[in-house]
C-alpha cells in the first residue's frame, strides 16, 4: 500500500489522508471539486488542486492557471510562526506553529510522544488576538519524514465560535505570503 500523505479540502471539510493514487483517481472521476485545495505532508500551505497536477504526475490545464492564482489567496490555512503549548495532562511539548485554520493547526516538533486519535489540550497565543485561547484538539497525523516539517497535524474540537470567526478573519486578511505570528 502506498503512503497516505494527501489531504483534500472541499465543501468546508478536510478529507483524508489519501495516497497519491487515490487522489489521482478522485481527480479523474471528478470527485474533487474545481475549487478544492490539496495538502501534502511536508507542505506549509494548502494549494489549489490544479497547482498540484505535476506533483501528482498529471498535466494541469494552462487555462486554469489564472483562476488558480486568484484562489490561492483564499486557501483555508495560513502560515504561522511561533510556539504552541500542547499537553495531555501527563506530557507536554512546546512546538512551532506551521499553519492554522479554524479547523486545525500543524505544530512542528521532533517529540513524537502523542498518538493519532489522541485528544490533547493546546494553549495558543496569536498576535492580533485580544487574548490567548485554549482548545482541545485531536491528533490526525504525525509526519516523521525529515524532508518536511516534522510534527503533528491537529484537528480542533469544540473551538469557541468567536475564536473560529477570529481565525477565519485572520486567515482571510493574511492570505498573501505574510505570516501570522504565534507567541
Amino acid at each position: 500500500m502506498s503512503e497516505q500523505n494527501w489531504f483534500v479540502y472541499q465543501g468546508n471539510q478536510q478529507l483524508g489522508p489519501f495516497s497519491t493514487g487515490q487522489v489521482v483517481q478522485m481527480i479523474d472521476s471528478k470527485m474533487i471539486a474545481q475549487d478544492a485545495y490539496l495538502f501534502k505532508v511536508g507542505w506549509k500551505d494548502w494549494r489549489p488542486h490544479e497547482d498540484c497536477m505535476e506533483e501528482l504526475g498529471l498535466k494541469g490545464s494552462p487555462a486554469a492557471k489564472p483562476a488558480s492564482a486568484e484562489r490561492r489567496s483564499a486557501a483555508p490555512r495560513a502560515t504561522i510562526q511561533g510556539r504552541v503549548i500542547v499537553h495531555n495532562n501527563g506530557q507536554m511539548i512546546i512546538g512551532s506553529g506551521v499553519n492554522i485554520s479554524s479547523t486545525g493547526i500543524f505544530v512542528e516538533t521532533k517529540d513524537q510522544m502523542f498518538t493519532v486519535g489522541e485528544k490533547l489540550k493546546l494553549s495558543v497565543r496569536i498576535d492580533g488576538f485580544v487574548k490567548a485561547f485554549n482548545v482541545v484538539a485531536r491528533v490526525v497525523r504525525y509526519n516523521s519524514d525529515p524532508r518536511f516539517p516534522v510534527g503533528f497535524g491537529l484537528s480542533f474540537e469544540g473551538l469557541d465560535r468567536g475564536i473560529t470567526d477570529e481565525i477565519d478573519k485572520m486567515v482571510a486578511s493574511k492570505r498573501s505570503s505574510s505570516a501570522i505570528k504565534v507567541s
